[in-house]
């Protein structure tokens, strides 16, 4: 294969796993936020002082 053919597959290649390890990060920091918010939710929906709400 031509060298100069390799280093752009080797670039894309990079270039793609760099994204895919963004939308990793993206994705569990939007799995965080979704957990407080169920923990938040949750909060609100337990019963207060011992009676059904």
């Amino acid at each position: 294969m031509d060298i100069n053919a390799q280093a752009l597959i080797n670039k894309l290649t990079s270039n793609y796993a760099q994204e895919i390890a963004l939308k990793d990060q993206q994705l569990a920091m939007a799995q965080v936020q979704i957990d407080q918010l169920n923990a938040k939710l949750a909060e609100k929906e337990a019963p207060k002082d011992g009676k059904n709400a």
